[in-house]
């Protein structure tokens, strides 16, 4: 007897069955969509407040990814000017990311007891001082420093934004939030890259790295003005504020003690034993440190309610191994384009908008995607981006001139599509797993093992690309760093195959979302 039999076999109510209830039993109407949004609070209707916050997260993601489009265009002048080393270059590409990451996990507890007003305007001047610092340096190591400002500065946004998006929406809502988020990202990837060449083709060379360093600051000021408008002052909390510096700290550590063989790999010949104790006795003195903060009733920097998850800890690998992996291959590719190949910056930057374009579209559907496939988004992604890096290998090996040019604009744009289909169910799925009061805290987690990530494939990526065959950067060089970022994103596509990723699915169907 099928459902429909069994409803019209029940003796009648004097309230009317509704056409969804008469339909099929419970037990039997629900379907697999359900079952995936029971981790997700109930939505409600996103309002005129929630837009509008949602805009300053769109103009400050926009300003600070800006900046992060621009700084490979500046590698070469800014080398010319300064007489920068490679070694130079690793630490300029690479400061930024790391204290970026560091500043993530202070940033997002702050906010969760603070509110995100505060700190999302501290973080916009303090990253507009470092934009300062560094377009003004007189020398190499100034303008480190003032990356270092910059990264922390984007940093103490980024905990906010992320932590203002899990505040203010849920289920589907979210994954367009933080599709919006990705496109403003895209958008930036298409903009920056234009200006850039816009700027070299015009400005004195010992002018242009300065102006570009410092291209972002106009959008922040904008943005600046608008959070201060639209972003509300919230009560402060009442809980204790748990920061876990020295454990930000220790772990910072790591990471740069881990770089410096990539760095200078004659540190790596003469003083591997003393870097590998080193390592030891810094991760040794964490995981103890991190077990004793815990007894003591505070929330550590490895949260267990965060640690225990196993989709959250897979989706934490996963989103760490792309993210240094497509980082890392967009600065090489660019700077192969500038440096080994000889185009000017203006053709660069035209050559790769394509790709920032399929970016663009392939973020604003993939909600539509999900809804079909669901969390399975993500392995279909991951396993796009390996064949996307595997033909930029082939082509950059078989091909020259003018031909060769035309094949990585092409495979880009299937690389770029890859990246905008992933990332935002990647983010909103892995982030799903965080119980209730640990938002800022997980939305900053997830950030800072991808930022740390990016500071070590950027330096190691740099110095394959201007060091594997003594040539610059050369076809051998930029494909042998593909390969690299290829593997990396091959064990990214295993583990996002792991059940646990897919267990229990965060978001209500997005069926019902509008076409």
């Amino acid at each position: 007897m099928n459902c429909r039999n069994v409803a019209s076999t029940r003796p009648s109510t004097s309230r009317r069955p509704s056409a969804k209830s008469s339909a099929c039993p419970p037990s039997r109407r629900r379907d697999r969509s359900q079952r995936w949004s029971r981790r997700d609070p109930p939505a409600r209707r996103v309002n005129r407040a929630d837009r509008l916050a949602l805009l300053c997260c769109i103009g400050a993601g926009f300003a600070t990814l800006l900046d992060s489009a621009v700084i490979g265009y500046a590698v070469p002048a800014l080398a010319r000017g300064l007489d920068a080393s490679t070694a130079d270059l690793q630490w300029l590409l690479a400061a930024y990311s790391l204290t970026f990451g560091l500043g993530l996990v202070p940033g997002g507890r702050l906010g969760d007891a603070f509110g995100r007003r505060g700190l999302f305007l501290v973080g916009m001047a303090v990253f507009l001082a470092g934009s300062a610092a560094a377009g003004l340096a007189g020398d190499v190591l100034w303008v480190v420093a003032g990356r270092f400002i910059q990264g922390f500065g984007a940093g103490l946004v980024s905990a906010q934004v992320l932590g203002i998006i899990q505040d203010r929406f849920a289920g589907p809502a979210r994954v367009r939030a933080l599709a919006a988020y990705t496109i403003a990202g895209a958008t930036a990837a298409v903009v920056g890259p234009i200006l850039a060449g816009v700027v070299l083709a015009l400005a004195p060379d010992d002018w242009s790295w300065r102006l570009l360093l410092m291209l972002s600051a106009p959008f922040l000021a904008v943005t600046l003005g608008l959070a201060w408008r639209f972003i509300p002052a919230v009560p402060r909390s009442a809980r204790r504020i748990d920061l876990d510096l020295p454990a930000v700290i220790l772990l910072g550590a790591i990471v740069v003690i881990v770089t410096l063989p990539v760095i200078d790999p004659g540190v790596g010949r003469s003083m591997a034993w003393l870097v590998a104790a080193v390592v030891l006795v810094l991760v040794s003195a964490l995981v103890v440190w991190e077990i004793r903060y815990r007894a003591r009733g505070r929330v550590p920097l490895f949260a267990p309610e965060l640690v225990r998850s196993a989709g959250f800890v897979s989706g934490n690998l996963v989103a760490l191994l792309w993210f240094g992996a497509v980082v890392g291959h967009g600065t090489i590719i660019t700077l192969f384009l500038l440096d080994g190949f000889g185009l000017a910056a203006l053709a660069v930057a035209i050559a790769l908008i394509p790709s920032a374009l399929s970016r663009i579209v392939a973020s604003s559907l993939t909600s539509r995607l999900h809804a079909r496939i669901g969390s399975r988004t993500i392995p279909l992604a991951l396993g796009i981006n390996v064949l996307a890096l595997g033909g930029i290998t082939a082509v950059v090996l078989t091909l020259d001139g003018t031909t060769l040019v035309i094949a990585i604009v092409l495979v880009e744009i299937v690389l770029g599509a890859a990246s905008g289909i992933l990332e935002p169910p990647l983010r909103a799925t892995t982030l799903g797993f965080a119980p209730a009061g640990f938002h800022g805290v997980a939305a900053s987690f997830l950030q800072l093992t991808q930022r740390l990530a990016a500071t070590f494939f950027l330096a190691l990526l740099t110095g394959v690309l201007f060091t594997a065959d003594g040539a610059g950067a050369s076809r051998t060089s930029l494909a042998t760093g593909t390969v690299i970022c290829g593997i990396l994103v091959l064990v990214a596509f295993a583990i996002s195959l792991a059940p646990a990723l897919h267990r229990r699915p965060v978001f209500a169907p997005l069926a019902a979302h509008p076409a």
